[in-house]
């Protein structure tokens, strides 16, 4: 009947015994009655006992019907079992990528930086696949390089690639998966020849990272290619990792941008205070120092908001090569800086601003931005355990410092 069905709707009934349709069968019905009659007449003619021309008609229905009734209905069912093992086939292949599909996103969805979500990619490459060698290659942040940046479990030499940049691989180029059968054929990648391995064959998916091809999943095979199956896994492991790296790199950088003061890259004033907080948690003590900018409102006036904004960031950079990676460095508001150093007393703090007036002196010699001087006001944690009061105490004696003639720094107001 299926059979049927498709028949008619490519446009008509093929008249072919064999077909095992309904309306064929019908006409073999037919058929067998005409000729059982005939059999039935012949057998008048061969023999006058009716037991016998009996005998003979029923040989002659049965061998019939058998011809062009049972194997007909034989080749149809066996053609419509057929049919059900490759639907039934079908449907488990796409259920068992559905449920891989569900499995990556969760596990995805629980990577909170980059390089979790690429290990659960490559963890996720090795089970796409038997006896592939697979890595994974992204741009680096200027994206004029290509990095590889995971392999899977045991991968072998040749399951990398050299590819240097994005322009140069052929699948982030095109912008869609690119499948080699065989390393060693004319039209094969010129990335993939060279590798010691004679038939090797490819898979290369370019992976999108914030809607741009940035990256590539690079999987090879020895002597077998690959499967619509396993071409569909390795495709859905480069859409799914490179939309959640993608999304961490935007809350990173949205973290970034909310936590750090724009033109100058410093934290800013909310990032301070978190970080102050933390210090204040582990009990750890500190000392806190403002220093300012001497007659900046002037030195804008004469030379320019653009020259202003260069000061500043030449000063944020001086400043934060030469405190120590530990401390905490941030631009407080307009010409004003804040530095916090843990397990510093306001002496020590009080050096590291007198050598931060010498090395800018140093960072000014090269004529490019007009020449400036800072003043500075510490106070550390034996005066008070608030931070607030603490930054108060430093404001007062960087005010005056700038009183009794700037380009000083004060630890404690005489």
């Amino acid at each position: 009947m299926f059979s049927a069905v498709k028949e008619r709707a490519a446009g008509g009934t093929r008249f072919d015994p064999m077909s095992g349709n309904w309306a064929m069968t019908l006409i073999d019905l037919v058929v067998v009655v005409a000729l059982a009659c005939a059999a039935l007449g012949l057998s008048h003619t061969l023999s006058p006992s009716a037991s016998t021309r009996w005998l003979i008609f029923i040989s002659a229905t049965s061998f019939l019907i058998l011809v062009f009734v049972a194997w007909p209905l034989r080749f149809l069912l066996r053609k419509q079992r057929a049919d059900s093992d490759a639907v039934n086939h079908a449907l488990r292949l796409q259920s068992d990528r559905k449920e891989f599909d569900a499995r990556l996103g969760r596990a995805l969805e629980m990577a909170d930086a980059e390089p979790v979500a690429l290990t659960i990619a490559a963890r996720a490459l090795n089970m796409c696949a038997d006896e592939i060698s697979a890595s994974v290659l992204l741009a680096d942040n200027s994206d004029a390089h290509l990095q590889t940046v995971i392999t899977t479990e045991g991968c072998a030499p040749e399951g990398t690639c050299d590819v240097a940049t994005p322009r140069g691989c052929p699948a982030v180029r095109i912008g869609h998966t690119l499948e080699f059968a065989d390393s060693d054929q004319l039209d094969s990648c010129p990335h993939l020849r060279d590798r010691g391995i004679p038939s090797l064959a490819a898979l290369c998916v370019p992976v999108s990272v914030v809607g741009r091809a940035t990256g590539v999943v690079h999987a090879v095979r020895r002597e077998r290619s690959f499967d619509a199956a396993e071409r569909a896994r390795i495709e859905t492991v480069a859409r799914q990792s490179g939309q959640r790296v993608g999304m961490l790199r935007a809350t990173e950088q949205a973290q970034l941008q909310a936590s750090t003061d724009p033109l100058t890259g410093l934290n800013n004033r909310r990032s301070m205070e978190n970080s102050v907080r933390q210090l204040v948690h582990e009990d750890a003590p500190y000392a806190v120092t403002i220093c300012d900018l001497d007659h900046f409102k002037v030195l804008n006036d004469t030379y320019g908001h653009d020259t202003g904004d260069r000061a500043l960031r030449l000063f944020a950079r001086t400043l934060r090569n030469t405190v120590r990676a530990g401390d905490l460095v941030s631009r407080h508001g307009g010409e004003e800086f804040v530095v916090v150093l843990p397990f510093a007393d306001a002496d020590a703090a009080a050096a590291v601003m007198d050598r931060l007036r010498l090395e800018l002196v140093a960072a000014l010699s090269d004529g490019r931005t007009p020449s400036f001087t800072m003043s500075a006001g510490v106070a550390d944690t034996t005066e008070s355990c608030d931070y607030q009061e603490l930054l108060g105490m430093a404001d007062e004696r960087l005010l005056e410092a700038k009183r009794s003639g700037r380009d000083r720094v004060l630890t404690r107001i005489t």
